[in-house]
């Protein structure tokens, strides 16, 4: 007998997997899975995928590394190349598809997959993700990656049993940018919560598999923010700052929610360490000025208000600014607390 391949499949002794189904220390990761009489294989649409498998019956004491004998291999559809080698499988074509069998048993029955063609094959195609250079990102299904060729202006799904973190976080980055919010604007409502919620769930697992990405951590505390949840987005640009400490715009969004914490001290050092990396910008010298304002530190905001004034003189925002500290230190303005006193 011999079993159809598709895709990357990982191919086993059944002999040495029953064992494991039968006392539930395995499970198979897909529905893509079959077996003739000696072998058994589950098959992935992503080589990834289908190493990770294969760690897993690593793990289990399967030799998946030595050849020519070892318990497990991955067959790749496209050129049938089997890693590790082994003698004890071999492969051909039928029709468009490609069949495996343990070597010294006659192929004369195939097992496939309902509906299978082999006139048709798998209908898969191999992408080198190394030179994916036509395909464009377009969204993610569940755990399916859609792309668009280019070239040809089809679709191209590429399914995965693991997150997938590089899409996971471009499909997240994506809805986060188109709801951007600044800490003491209104906060999302309806479909767009929603939106932004399914993102911060999936930067929440990409932060979690690459606790050294800050630009994960920095957008899942903006999508915080848009959800107004201010103390998990403090958690969150707390955490990219400590990773990354030469990009302004983080200690800048930290500060922004340490205000509206009413944690103006610290507010004050973040803006600082903010102003100590672009010194020249006037929005961050602004900034800056805010901060102060905000912790009733006035002649240090006076200061710095001045500086990002005569930086850019037609800023309107900074101008604002300026009239408003003018206002408190005269006494026609209170003391503002919060950005929702400020705006008001």
């Amino acid at each position: 007998m011999a079993v159809t391949i598709e895709g990357f499949c990982v191919v086993v002794k059944k002999d040495r997997i029953a064992p494991l189904f039968d006392t539930e220390k395995l499970v198979p990761p897909n529905g893509m899975f079959l077996a003739d009489d000696e072998i058994w294989r589950c098959g992935f649409m992503a080589e990834s995928d289908a190493q990770n498998f294969l760690k897993t019956l690593e793990s289990l004491d399967l030799n998946v590394t030595t050849g020519p004998d070892s318990d497990a291999v991955i067959v790749n559809e496209f050129n049938q190349e089997i890693h590790p080698y082994c003698e004890w499988l071999e492969t051909t074509n039928w029709e468009k598809a490609i069949i495996a069998w343990k070597a010294g048993t006659e192929p004369k029955k195939v097992v496939a997959m309902e509906g299978f063609d082999p006139a048709v094959g798998s209908g898969l195609s191999f992408h080198d993700p190394k030179s994916m250079d036509h395909l464009e990102f377009l969204r993610l299904e569940d755990k399916v990656e859609v792309f668009l060729n280019k070239e040809t202006g089809e679709e191209v799904f590429i399914g995965r049993t693991t997150d997938p973190l590089e899409s996971m976080y471009q499909s997240a980055t994506e809805s986060v940018r188109k709801h951007f919010r600044m800490t003491g604007e209104a906060i999302l409502t309806g479909e767009e919560a929603e939106e932004v919620t399914k993102a911060t769930e999936m930067l929440q697992k990409v932060s979690a598999e690459l606790p050294q990405f800050w630009q994960a951590f920095f957008f899942l505390g903006k999508g915080q923010v848009a959800l107004g949840q201010l103390e998990e987005a403090y958690q969150s640009f707390k955490r990219a700052v400590e990773i990354e400490q030469e990009v302004e715009g983080i200690p800048r969004e930290l500060g922004g929610v340490c205000l509206e914490l009413g944690r103006f001290e610290e507010a004050v050092e973040t803006a600082q360490h903010a102003a100590s990396l672009e010194p020249d910008n006037p929005e961050t010298l602004g900034n800056l000025a805010l901060t102060y304002l905000m912790a009733e530190k006035i002649e240090p905001a006076q200061k710095a208000i001045a500086s990002a004034i005569k930086l850019a003189p037609d800023d309107e925002v900074n101008q604002n600014l300026d009239q408003i500290i003018r206002d408190v230190v005269s006494g026609k303005r209170d003391q503002p607390r919060s950005m929702a006193d400020l705006m008001s």
